[in-house]
């Protein structure tokens, strides 16, 4: 049960150790999901449905039988991967300022780890069409819980008219809901907190002048803001650079369709017990070569990925919240 962090520290091969460092230099989150490999391309997971009832008794008396239930549901993969294909005459060309395959490998890897990210949050096989290839992220995730009545896993934001520095006391009401998120996660503590670059800043900028907010570093040095034990991560933008994984255009509700309402997910892994990453098998790296059909030098990337999760109260989210001072 390794991360892609704790992997790429003891791998050997030089393509996939490069192809790891990629992703995981443009994706936090990568660090740090745990993977269980299966073997296969789905699994079925068990998790508690109720709790068995205790009862008391009179001297003599007898106690009633109970058992608690399980619930078992299929957790499916995603099959995933990118074929990186250099011309041949632009490899071997002379006035190039790096390695032509090793920029193309670097782009398609960038561009991995954002799908990665986005699919975290916003996979929906549901949905039918090209989605129907996803694994499903936590926002479908979270739903299902909520309309299993795990209504605590959604929580809406009690002031979605002004910003959350607005005032002092705005500030200190959105702390409010933000911990009534925290107290939502298993052990009243999320490992991570994940929102878009706007609301990053407004909350960084909320916690230091309360001076709440404390660092750590990633594996590569980089600074990561924390509130108490919990890291906010920006999930980022798609592969387009330009559009948000979790956007800032969502209604007071949480649907899609709004100005400047947002959402920030909680989330705690733990592979078994609560949310974490499943693999048919370890991301695979293969150096194809030049192919015999063409004139191209072809590297092949392919992951067969999804989630899963067992514990209701290993992700929440809190919709609804505007992060910016002036709205």
């Amino acid at each position: 049960m390794w991360t892609l962090a704790e992997f790429s520290k003891i791998e050997q091969d030089p393509l996939r150790k490069s192809v790891i460092d990629t992703m995981l230099m443009e994706s936090n989150l990568m660090q740090v999901v745990p993977w269980e490999t299966i073997g296969q391309l789905s699994t079925g997971v068990i998790r508690y449905q109720d709790l068995p009832s205790i009862g008391f008794r009179n001297i003599n008396g007898a106690l009633s039988e109970s058992t608690g239930h399980f619930e078992q549901k299929t957790e499916t993969l995603a099959l995933s991967g990118v074929e990186i294909d250099t011309d041949d005459a632009i490899a071997r060309a002379k006035n190039s300022v790096a390695d032509a395959r090793s920029i193309q490998q670097g782009m398609s890897m960038k561009a991995y780890a954002y799908a990665f990210n986005d699919k975290f949050i916003n996979g929906n096989p549901a949905a039918g069409g090209a989605s129907s290839k996803e694994f499903k992220g936590i926002s479908a995730r979270i739903d299902d819980l909520f309309n299993e009545g795990h209504t605590n896993q959604k929580i809406a934001c009690n002031s979605t008219s002004t910003g959350i520095n607005n005032t002092t006391t705005t500030f200190n009401a959105f702390l409010d809901d933000l911990d009534k998120l925290l107290y939502a996660i298993q052990g009243h503590a999320a490992d991570f907190l994940l929102m878009n670059h706007k609301m990053l800043l407004a909350l960084r900028a909320g916690l230091r002048r309360s001076a709440l907010l404390s660092t750590t570093q990633d594996a590569f040095g980089r600074n990561i803001d924390m509130y108490g034990t919990t890291r906010l991560i920006d999930i980022g933008t798609k592969a387009d650079q330009m559009t948000e994984i979790i956007t800032s255009a969502e209604t007071t509700v949480g649907a899609t369709g709004g100005t400047e309402c947002t959402s920030i997910y909680a989330v705690k892994f733990g592979v078994g017990e609560l949310l974490w990453g499943i693999q048919q098998y370890p991301l695979e790296a293969l150096d194809l070569g030049l192919l015999t059909t063409s004139p191209l030098w072809r590297t092949r990337v392919q992951w067969n990925i999804g989630l899963a999760d067992v514990n209701p109260r290993c992700m929440a989210r809190l919709y609804g919240v505007v992060p910016d001072a002036s709205a």
